[in-house]
């Protein structure tokens, strides 16, 4: 038996090399998603995200506990940093007023959003899902909500966007979004993948809500 086999018996199945690089936690992060929006939560098994991790099968449980404990640190990473992006948007010095951080939230959310379309994928595969995992995700939410939401009243009260529900400005927004995650479709449609189009596209989206 050779030395490698025989410190790969040692080790155990399924475990990685005593000397195996871990990839640092915003690359495990981003790899989780992928997965997650890639083949869905049910039908990806935790030896799957090891693999894709590129760890040995019982990684994400011995690192993290269980898929779904997993599938939790993923969201909350991806959502934190589109919120945090959003969020500076609307405290930047050039947002002097409301319409102006109007603005600069969305086209900061849409411009977050396309670099993140598994982030989209996985949000849209639990919308239509009436589970504790899109409850999980509706309070990730939250806090953009709670800072948008104040910004959005005042602005129809003083008629300068549509008077329509919030739950219509935030399909609005964020319905768009489709376009960077369902890529296969809009590549038949000619879309190509290197273009910049975010913000286009909240131009559009807010010529529609601007009175």
């Amino acid at each position: 038996m050779t030395t490698a086999r025989a410190a790969r018996r040692r080790r155990g199945p399924g475990r990685p090399p005593a000397d195996a690089l871990l990839p640092d936690l915003k690359e495990i992060f981003q790899r989780g998603l992928e997965a997650f929006a890639e083949l869905g939560y049910e039908a990806v098994s935790v030896r799957q995200l090891s693999a894709r991790l590129g760890m040995g099968r019982t990684f994400v449980n011995d690192r993290f506990g269980s898929k779904e404990a997993f599938w939790k640190a993923v969201v909350e990473h991806a959502i934190a940093e589109v919120t945090d992006e959003v969020a500076a948007a609307l405290a930047a010095e050039e947002a002097t007023d409301d319409l102006a951080r109007l603005v600069a939230g969305v086209r900061a959310f849409h411009q977050a959003n396309a670099r993140r379309p598994h982030l989209t994928r996985v949000v849209d595969y639990e919308a239509g899902r009436d589970s504790p995992r899109l409850a999980y995700l509706y309070t990730l939410m939250s806090p953009l909500n709670n800072a948008g939401r104040p910004v959005f009243d005042r602005l129809v009260r003083d008629g300068a966007i549509r008077d329509i529900p919030w739950y219509l400005f935030h399909f609005a927004v964020t319905k768009p979004l489709a376009m960077y995650s369902q890529v296969p479709l809009a590549r038949l449609f000619g879309r190509p993948d290197d273009t910049d189009d975010h913000t286009l596209m909240s131009t559009l989206v807010l010529g529609g809500l601007l009175t």
